[in-house]
């Protein structure tokens, strides 16, 4: 059964492929802009004059605009996972040996995968502010946006490093 469902959707490799290239770009990417110019100024002009209340507005309605926005950046994520998968299984590749793809999987169970599952619970699940905002809990909402400004602060570097990484790994395929 397993085997018949393989050989059904290898023609498909390629399809699955680009699926895949399309989706580690948007997840690379698609946020990338509303952070640098949008989201982050906003967010350290708030921190620095926390009294001003036109600040921290702008600073809440970038947070909630970019929160939704990441939306795409997940979908992508998930698509990545599911063809990175499927890929693995069409290709029956041998994840017992050190090579480029095992490189890949790693960086991606070890890294990404933990950093996207808290991305995704600050964006959209307990973490998302807009939520938090309308229970009017406004101590809790400064939390939640102190968590997410110390979840940028500390995966920026990594996402600056690892995405030219996997990139590289994917096309070069150095070992």
């Amino acid at each position: 059964m397993i085997e018949e469902l393989q050989t059904a959707i290898a023609p498909f490799y390629l399809y699955i492929k680009t699926l895949h290239v399309l989706s580690a770009a948007v997840w690379s990417f698609s946020t990338a802009v509303a952070w640098v110019y949008y989201l982050k100024p906003a967010l350290l002009a708030a921190r620095a004059r926390p009294e001003d209340p036109a600040r921290r507005a702008r600073r809440d309605d970038f947070m909630d605009r970019f929160d939704r926005g990441a939306a795409f950046e997940h979908y992508a994520f998930a698509l990545l996972i599911v063809t990175a998968l499927l890929m693995l299984w069409l290709g029956n590749a041998d994840l017992t040996r050190w090579n480029f793809l095992t490189a890949k999987v790693w960086l991606g169970v070890l890294v990404i995968l933990p950093m996207e599952a808290f991305d995704i619970y600050l964006a959209h699940l307990g973490g998302n502010k807009a939520r938090v905002r309308a229970t009017g809990d406004t101590e809790r909402y400064e939390r939640v946006m102190a968590w997410h400004w110390t979840f940028f602060r500390i995966t920026e570097p990594i996402v600056v490093v690892l995405v030219p990484t996997m990139f590289f790994l994917a096309i070069a395929k150095p070992f």
